[in-house]
C-alpha cells in the first residue's frame, strides 16, 4: 500500500501532473466515497456502458463503451473481482485516495472527479501492475 510520503508523487504522475485544488463547488468525502461503491458496483457487473456515463465528457470520447470493457477485463486478470473500497484515507474535494480490496488482495484506488461528480481520473495500482482512466497529456 502506498505511504503518505508517496501520496504526491504518485498521484500527480498517475494523472499527469494534472490534480490542482478544484474550483467552483466543493464535493464531500461522503460524495467520493459514493462513487467508489458505484465503481464497485459496476466493476462486479463489468458495466461498461455505465463506467462510460460516469466519465467526465473530455474522457467520453477517449474512452469509448467497448475500450472500457477491454480495460475492465484487463483489471480483472490483473487485480481480481473488487469487493469493496475504504473510505478515501487521503485527498481532497475531488479527489482520493482508497484501499481498494479485491479477492486476490489489496490495491490503491485513485479518484479524481469534477464539479459535476463526473471521473477525470480512476487508478488502480498494486506492487505490479497500474492501470488507469485518465486524460493523456
Amino acid at each position: 500500500m502506498i505511504t503518505r510520503r508517496q501520496v504526491g508523487t504518485g498521484i500527480a504522475a498517475l494523472s499527469g501532473g494534472a490534480l490542482a485544488p478544484s474550483l467552483g463547488q466543493a464535493l464531500e468525502r461522503g460524495t467520493l466515497f459514493g462513487i467508489a461503491t458505484r465503481l464497485v458496483t459496476l466493476y462486479q457487473a463489468s458495466d461498461a456502458d455505465a463506467l462510460h456515463r460516469m466519465l467526465a465528457p473530455p474522457l467520453q470520447g477517449h474512452f469509448p463503451s467497448a475500450n472500457l470493457g477491454l480495460w475492465l477485463a484487463e483489471a480483472r486478470n490483473a487485480f481480481g473481482m473488487l469487493q469493496r473500497t475504504s473510505m478515501p484515507t487521503y485527498g481532497g474535494r475531488s479527489y482520493g485516495i482508497f484501499a481498494a480490496y479485491f479477492d486476490r488482495g489489496p490495491a490503491d484506488m485513485y479518484l479524481e472527479v469534477d464539479p459535476q461528480e463526473r471521473l477525470v481520473l480512476w487508478a488502480l495500482k498494486n506492487d505490479v501492475k497500474v492501470l488507469s482512466i485518465r486524460e493523456r497529456a
